[in-house]
């Protein structure tokens, strides 16, 4: 029997942790916040609102404040991500008195799945600039606001786009990105991961990413390109470029260099 929290996150209220449990149970109990998991592993069997439900990996379980609510695990190993919510900050999200009723239970829902995951990510490695914006992700899905893009949205966010893509080597700010755009931080982040499937932060790193290629296949020594694209500490470029080529800056010139002597371009 286990039950036991790790990475454990708090900021402004909003508590996240990683919850790994085996043969024990939460017994009925209730929060004063919304609770959020994404389940990562293992079988959970909830019971909320009278009725016993299981929950598999990958499916996500939501907690309206103070539903009473318990929970179950087999001797399998689960594991799972929790977010604690405060009603404030959907309250002040939507810019009402009253925090929101979510829909409450078992989803299979791939989309919330992975903005709970890279929140938990984002809350531990991150500054303050990338984590508020996965905040406004991770509440744009809880919200559900499925609202169709209009052609005037995919022009205003095809101007912040031309507008990170002018801007390689500047850090960009959600306010001033929002400002740009005409809309609130929130509207902001929704519609342009609808659009392009990033938020605006991380679409901007991979336009630097790919821009650092481009530099690396012309020679460009690979501390130069992190200069040229505003990459300070290099071990954030490394990282940053590894993630997403599987190798380093340095080795990816080298393997490039020495295709291009082998197949000089006449």
């Amino acid at each position: 029997m286990s039950l036991s929290s790790s990475d454990w996150f708090s900021h402004n209220g909003i508590e996240c942790s990683r919850v790994n449990a085996s043969g024990s149970r939460f017994p009925r109990h209730l929060h004063d916040e919304y609770v959020i998991c994404a389940n990562l592993s293992g079988r959970e069997e909830i019971w909320l609102d009278g009725k016993v439900s299981d929950v598999f990996a990958g499916q996500v379980t939501l907690y309206n404040p103070t539903s009473i609510q318990s929970s179950h695990f087999s001797h399998q190993a689960v594991s799972f991500v929790s977010i604690h919510l405060p009603q404030s900050t959907l309250t002040q999200l939507l810019g009402g008195t009253q925090a929101p009723a979510l829909r409450e239970g078992v989803f299979n829902d791939i989309r919330l799945f992975k903005a709970i995951c890279r929140f938990d990510e984002v809350a531990r490695e991150a500054g303050e600039t990338l984590l508020e914006q996965q905040l406004l992700w991770l509440c744009g899905e809880l919200l559900e606001d499925e609202a169709s893009l209009q052609q005037g949205d995919m022009q205003i966010i095809q101007q912040v786009k031309q507008f990170l893509l002018n801007h390689l080597s500047q850090k960009p700010q959600l306010d001033a990105l929002a400002q740009l755009a005409g809309l609130s931080k929130y509207h902001l982040v929704r519609r342009f991961t609808q659009l392009t499937g990033l938020p605006p932060l991380q679409y901007h790193m991979q336009l630097r990413l790919n821009r650092a290629r481009e530099l690396l296949r012309q020679r460009v020594h690979p501390q130069d390109a992190a200069l040229q694209l505003g990459f300070y500490d290099q071990s954030h470029f490394i990282n940053a470029f590894r993630k997403v080529m599987g190798t380093t800056p340095h080795h990816y010139a080298q393997q490039i260099a020495s295709t291009q002597n082998k197949f000089p371009i006449a």
